[in-house]
Order: structure tokens, then C-alpha cells, then sequence
């Protein structure tokens, strides 16, 4: 989690900085939030099934589905994103790799 705060301490500077206004930069801190939050529910999903398979039990479907529901809202929202910086004349597609890579 600390590097969840660190990137959270990250982004307020930025805010701070940037005012109410869209910006590149705001926007694609709160990215590099939405891409944290992704990773850290991809690890727990991975915990999660690991210890349940472990235990030489099954995971459960609906919690799995609860994990992925999670990842896409994240997704969902680095979309919004980037759809707001674009929309004001920035493109910060650059700042969000779809998440493939990890």
C-alpha cells in the first residue's frame, strides 16, 4: 500500500498545481492511480486463488467475477480519462498501456 500513497501524494501535488482545469499532467496522475489500483486487484486476485487452490480447495466464481468487476471499473475509468483529455484538445493515450503487459 505504500506505494499507493506515494502515487495518491503524487497526484494531490499535481492537482494542487494544475487547478480545476483538465490537464495533461493531472490526468495522467490520476491514470497512474487507476493503473495502481488495477495491479493491486490483480495481485489480490491472484492471492486469493493461490491460497484457495493451496488449500486444495476451488476459488470461488463469484468472487473471482467480483475481482475482474473491480479491474474493469478501473479500466473503465482510465477510458473516461482518456477520453476527457481528449475531448479538451490533449491526447494522454501514451499514459495507459491497457494493462496487457503486466
Amino acid at each position: 500500500m505504500a506505494f499507493m500513497d506515494k502515487l495518491g501524494q503524487i497526484a494531490n501535488k499535481v492537482g494542487d498545481v494544475a487547478g480545476d482545469t483538465l490537464d495533461y499532467g493531472k490526468a495522467k496522475g490520476k491514470i497512474v492511480l487507476e493503473k495502481g489500483k488495477i495491479k493491486d486487484a490483480k495481485e489480490a486476485l491472484g492471492n486469493y486463488v493461490y491460497k484457495a487452490v493451496k488449500e486444495g480447495g476451488h476459488p470461488e466464481n463469484d468472487r473471482i467475477m467480483a475481482f475482474c468487476a473491480e479491474i474493469d471499473a478501473h479500466l473503465a475509468e482510465i477510458e473516461k480519462l482518456q477520453a476527457d483529455a481528449k475531448q479538451s484538445g490533449q491526447d494522454i493515450s501514451d499514459a495507459f498501456d491497457g494493462g496487457d503487459k503486466e
